[in-house]
């Protein structure tokens, strides 16, 4: 079983104040499931898994990411998912469940693809059948 990447309701000011934003991504991600289509991106600030943040140091493992944004990824899949916010993480990983998670962080891509321009280009198979409506 995975890891969980969480941060709790804590009485912090500075932790509280970014906690209820989450919340709502959560809820975003959640009501994004009904979506009637074959192809599914989901574009974070951070991270829904552990995978692609280690690398950062483990205090602030936390801030980078949360496991909670896992959850609606698996249960309404989506074809892949991009998150930044995880400068010194890891560029891929994976949902417990199989789905990519790409870290396109910019320092990242930068560190890693020194001669290139920081960004990467995917591409998102076909549909069976072609093309969705």
């Amino acid at each position: 079983m995975p890891e969980r990447l969480d941060l709790g309701d804590l009485g912090e000011e500075p932790v509280a104040t970014d906690v209820e934003p989450r919340r709502i991504r959560r809820r975003s991600l959640r009501s994004a499931g009904a979506m009637r289509t074959t192809q599914r991106i989901a574009m974070l600030h951070y991270s829904p898994i552990k995978g692609t943040v280690e690398g950062e140091p483990l205090e602030i493992y936390s801030y980078l990411g949360t496991s909670r944004l896992e959850e609606p990824l698996n249960r309404h899949p989506v074809n892949m998912v991009f998150h930044g916010h995880a400068h010194h993480g890891a560029l891929e990983g994976r949902t417990s469940t199989g789905i990519p998670v790409f870290n396109v962080a910019m320092p990242l891509l930068m560190r890693t693809f020194p001669n290139q321009p920081p960004f990467r280009v995917f591409e998102i198979p076909a549909p069976p059948g072609g093309l969705a409506d």
